[in-house]
């Protein structure tokens, strides 16, 4: 199929790829999106997630995921202008929480701890293995500070042996 065929179908995400062509040098690269091309992305999101979420309706967060969005950790030039990848981050992750939670439109509170998650808690490390909580309670009792992996605990309990020998040594 030609591509100029490709271009021209009648989907949803074949019509906003062609808006944003350029008339002159027809290229793909969008910066950055507007509240009212945010909100056709979110049209265009529903439609994709339609079969899982039978009563999403993104569209009316648009305002807020705007706001959110343009927040100055993810907006530094304050050009009022949202990421695709921001938009992306934000709206999946809420999708998959209430995925998880077996609602059939994204909550409200999903979309805010999201949108936290990209301001205030971006440097956060998520765990994604859950730990035996059996060996967690053992090393809080015994003072050994956690990490993901036990690397940071390993290493610790290296340099109290490490200590005790010399103590050990010394008397």
């Amino acid at each position: 199929m030609p591509l100029k065929d490709v271009f021209d179908q009648p989907e949803t995400m074949w019509m906003q790829f062609r808006r944003r062509l350029d008339a002159l040098r027809p290229s793909c690269r969008v910066a950055s999106h507007t509240e009212a091309e945010v909100r056709d992305i979110l049209l265009a999101l529903e439609h994709i997630y339609r079969p899982s979420f039978p009563a999403l309706n993104l569209q009316q967060w648009t305002g807020s995921i705007y706001t959110w969005l343009t927040h100055p950790l993810l907006d530094p030039q304050k050009s009022g202008r949202v990421l695709m990848d921001h938009l992306m981050k934000l709206v999946t992750t809420a999708l998959q929480w209430s995925y998880a939670q077996a609602e059939v439109d994204v909550s409200p509170q999903h979309l805010e701890a999201a949108a936290e998650h990209l301001t205030v808690r971006r440097d956060t490390i998520q765990v994604i293995d859950a730990q035996n909580p059996k060996k967690e309670d053992e090393s809080e009792q015994s003072g050994i500070p956690r990490t993901i992996g036990g690397a940071k605990a390993t290493r610790y309990k290296r340099s109290k042996a490490r200590k005790e020998k010399a103590l050990s040594r010394g008397t």
